[in-house]
């Protein structure tokens, strides 16, 4: 059988080659100049550069540094990611692996002894050989295969799974983002709600107060039955706010145990009260930010920059396929071979081998693949369209969610010193004998509902600026760039651009 022509494998080839194929396709979402809602916050606060590494400091809290990095250190959440984050690298090592040759070395050695029991005339003649004949050999070899990558289809290999890669980092360092969030969420919760348990203690001694007061009246025929029982289940009503609060009290102490990678019963210690505030700084919303920063800095969105890369990397390998594949191959051998009684023999032998091959039919397969790999990558950028959309949407609804809960807050200061300026009135009239003790009560309570209120606005207020902080994407430094993931521990590449050109 002849071997085929190389000059009739390179007309193969050429009739393999793939046709045109239409134009890459591009993101078609553009990103604003600047936030409206955050362009309308730094007005009415001022600019000013935000600091958003490490921003749960600006809480101004140890209590609740201590607990992030409790839970940066051993929450499971973040273990996971980690091990997703090493397993990804690993993988973009054993793409690499495909671009260099791979080397073997190989041995075998025997021995034997026989009795071969042959009969008759040839016995006789063999007999003297064959009867206990012993021997030995060995065979050592270095074998080595090499596919050079002419059309860069191991390369697109390598890129598609360096780009998956990123794309796991970034999706854990949205889990560190998330983790974050979640635990000075929690913990601001339970500052707060803690305010609300003192306020609530505070508003049930003045309401016994009034409920003894009113029965005292009662009995003096000053006040009436519907009076005392008025004042009896305002006392039951808050009365049973109380166990409701306790319990969200301890889900939040459960919630931050958890985070920090405990068991839900290590709670960790109370915070002290500390007469009906929380006393937490909220930090101001931060100014300064601009669409094209925070699209880079967010976890999801770089995510999905990544993923388009690799879609677009796997395309190319895929219609690398259709070109002619080459490989070259080595095998070295060095042997010795010896029976008792016959003249022993070896020696060393070289091969080397060169191969060719090129589809011819398929069956579809190839441009199958193609057609896949192109709408797996228009997927992929209409994926991060969306995910640019919605990154946009959260910071400017976090900013108007801040400043309306601002101005909730600045309201209810404005009508809490107000009711407590009547309670002092009041305090001072009763003095006078111009109003009754009740009167003096009940504007007492009034203030504590007024700064349960404010209370209440305040813990909504610092939920809108974690948001704010979650959706602006804060948290860390982004990767910078470095060497490929051949490296023992290797720094991933900062994606840039939004599509492939």
């Amino acid at each position: 059988m002849r071997m085929v022509p190389a000059t009739l494998v390179l007309a193969l080839a050429a009739c393999a080659a793939p046709p045109p194929s239409r134009p890459a396709p591009a993101a078609q979402v553009v990103a604003p100049a600047r936030l409206d809602a955050a362009a309308a916050q730094g007005a009415a606060q001022g600019e000013g550069a935000a600091a958003l590494d490490q921003w749960w400091t600006a809480w101004g809290d140890p209590a609740l540094d201590r607990l992030v990095d409790a839970a940066l250190a051993a929450n499971t959440d973040l273990r996971v990611a980690r091990a997703h984050v090493e397993a990804a690298r690993a993988l973009a090592s054993v793409a690499e692996a495909a671009l260099y040759p791979t080397i073997a070395a190989q041995g075998a050695g025997w021995g034997n002894a026989g009795d071969t029991g042959i009969d008759g005339t040839a016995g006789s003649v063999l007999s003297p050989f064959t009867r206990g004949a012993t021997g030995g050999g060995y065979l050592v070899g270095l074998g080595a295969q090499w596919e050079p990558d002419i059309f860069g289809g191991r390369h697109a290999d390598v890129a598609a799974a360096q780009a998956m890669a990123g794309g796991v980092d970034w999706m854990a360092q949205g889990v560190r983002l998330m983790v974050v969030a979640d635990v000075v969420e929690n913990y601001q919760q339970w500052r707060g709600l803690e305010a609300r348990l003192a306020l609530l203690d505070q508003s049930l001694e003045a309401t016994r107060a009034l409920t003894a007061y009113v029965a005292a009246r009662q009995g003096t025929g000053q006040a009436s039955k519907p009076d005392l029982t008025r004042a009896q289940a305002a006392a039951a009503s808050l009365e049973a706010t109380r166990p409701q609060l306790l319990a969200l009290i301890d889900a939040r102490r459960r919630r931050l145990a958890i985070l920090s990678g405990a068991l839900p019963e290590a709670m960790v210690d109370v915070v002290p009260r500390r007469g009906g505030s929380s006393d937490l700084a909220v930090p101001p919303p931060p100014s300064g930010q601009w669409p094209s920063t925070i699209l880079e800095r967010r976890p999801d969105v770089r995510a999905s920059m990544a993923m388009v890369a690799a879609r677009a990397a796997k395309l190319k390998s895929y219609k690398a396929d259709l070109y002619p594949r080459f490989s070259i191959g080595f095998s070295g051998q060095n042997g010795e071979l010896g029976l008792s009684g016959l003249p022993g023999f070896g020696g060393t032998m070289g091969l080397l081998n060169v191969k060719a091959s090129v589809p011819i039919f398929t069956g579809g397969l190839l441009r199958g693949r193609i057609a896949a790999g192109q709408a797996e990558l228009e997927g992929a950028l209409a994926a991060q369209d969306r995910t640019v959309l919605s990154s946009l949407e959260e910071v400017e609804t976090a900013y108007g969610l801040r400043a309306g809960f601002d101005a909730r807050v600045a309201g209810l200061v404005s009508a809490r010193t107000l009711s407590a300026r009547r309670a002092d009135e009041a305090q001072a009239f009763y003095r006078a004998g111009r109003v009754t003790l009740g009167d003096v009560l009940q504007a007492r309570l009034d203030t504590l509902s007024d700064a349960d209120k404010l209370e209440q606005a305040r813990i909504a207020q610092r939920s809108a600026t974690v948001q704010l902080y979650r959706a602006l994407g804060g948290g860390w430094s982004p990767p910078a760039p470095g060497p490929s993931v051949s490296s023992a521990h290797p720094a991933l590449p900062v994606l840039q651009g939004s599509s492939p050109r």
